[in-house]
């Protein structure tokens, strides 16, 4: 399902009384979003991925280094001094994913 980044700043998330969880594009029309399998390339901000799964940022933008931040899941990042490789995304996060859906 992949989106290019400038497509993901005009989606926001709804939710229809049926429980049913859509991403309303730029255009208007619904893209389905699936619970149990995530797709973090719709999240807007800053995803890192750390040994090798991507997370969902507290924050928009990328922290300064050196200061620790929290993902949607829990998970603490700190940025190190040094560019670090980087490592390839493996799987997304199933927890920052629920937690960005608002599922319970």
């Amino acid at each position: 399902m992949g989106t290019g980044l400038s497509d993901v700043r005009n989606m926001w998330l709804v939710r229809r009384s049926d429980g049913a969880i859509h991403v309303v594009g730029r255009d208007g029309w619904p893209v389905e979003v699936d619970p149990d399998t995530p797709d973090l390339e719709i999240v807007p901000g800053w995803r890192p991925a750390v040994a090798g799964v991507r997370h969902i940022g507290g924050t928009v933008n990328e922290p300064p280094v050196g200061v620790a931040t929290e993902m949607l899941c829990g998970r603490q990042v700190t940025l190190p001094r040094r560019p670090q490789r980087s490592t390839p995304v493996l799987y997304d996060c199933h927890a920052c994913w629920y937690v960005w859906l608002g599922c319970d």
